[in-house]
């Protein structure tokens, strides 16, 4: 009769089995890929749709356009609105400043073609004056001042719209700063006495979180076959916490996987179905 490992044993076995995967290349790879990805999803993107819903109302809402202009009664709704731009501004230029980090950090040693085409694309989209600019201003609030949220209110600018408007900056008080890069000055420069920020991020955001969701894609594909080695010390990880063999082991991975990621899960697999089936002892 096989006799069963004792606590100790299986605790041991269990930890070099996860260790294996930790030490794993191909583990060590996805972890890198997989925090990109959760940097533009996670922080980027929402970053960029929170500023852009403010900077939408202004073009919307004419209750709001009106009240960034009068000087009828306290500006209360204009300092709150204000007050939200600034904080959602600085979040997007610091998390912009933060991907760029990341990607740094992953791409930092690298060689190959995944980096030649990197870097390539990458000096596409540092070509659009947008982009060291959004890169500029985020040392621009951080380590000088927030900056003067002016606005342009139009009144009537089609039959049935009461007003509209446009959130701007001050090219005056941002060309105040001797930190601009020469590419960031000219751009601010060519936009007259105020620069309007909704379609600067909008073009930025797209073109930043566009280069680097194609590297995430790349990155995991090359990648593919080392998570393949991965996923069979997944097995027999848990081969041993379920106490059976690989086979089983990975069926019910298999299964789990299929489950977890099905619009409509099968109605015949139930969690019985999916607990791993015991090896018999001889």
């Amino acid at each position: 009769m096989t006799e069963l490992p004792s606590e100790d044993e299986y605790a041991g076995a269990l930890d070099a089995a996860q260790q294996r995967i930790i030490d794993h290349a191909g583990y060590r790879e996805k972890q890198l890929y997989d925090g990109l990805a959760r940097s533009v999803y996670a922080v980027f993107i929402p970053n960029r749709n929170d500023l852009i819903v403010l900077l939408d109302r202004v073009t919307s809402d004419a209750n709001l356009a009106v009240e960034l202009f009068q000087n009828v009664w306290r500006p209360t709704v204009r300092i709150q609105f204000e007050g939200s731009v600034m904080r959602a501004l600085l979040n997007y230029v610091a998390s912009a400043t933060a991907l760029v980090e990341h990607t740094r950090r992953i791409m930092r040693g690298r060689t190959g073609p995944i980096v030649e085409e990197f870097e390539r694309r990458k000096c596409d989209v540092i070509s659009n004056p947008e982009v060291p600019f959004i890169h500029n201003l985020r040392n621009y609030v951080l380590h000088h001042s927030l900056p003067f949220i002016g606005h342009e209110v139009r009144l009537q600018p089609q039959p049935g719209v009461v007003a509209t408007g446009e959130i701007r900056l001050s090219v005056q008080q941002l060309t105040s700063w001797d930190g601009w890069s020469a590419p960031a000055r000219q751009f601010i420069a060519s936009h007259g006495e105020a620069l309007a920020l909704r379609p600067v991020v909008e073009l930025h955001a797209e073109l930043v979180a566009g280069l680097n969701l194609w590297l995430y894609e790349q990155l995991s594909a090359a990648n593919a076959p080392a998570l393949e080695q991965t996923n069979r010390l997944v097995d027999e990880r848990n081969a041993i916490l379920g106490g059976t063999d690989i086979e089983e082991a990975r069926r019910v991975s298999e299964a789990w996987t299929k489950r977890r990621e099905s619009p409509r899960p099968d109605s015949m697999v139930d969690l019985n179905t999916l607990m791993p089936r015991q090896q018999a002892a001889d």
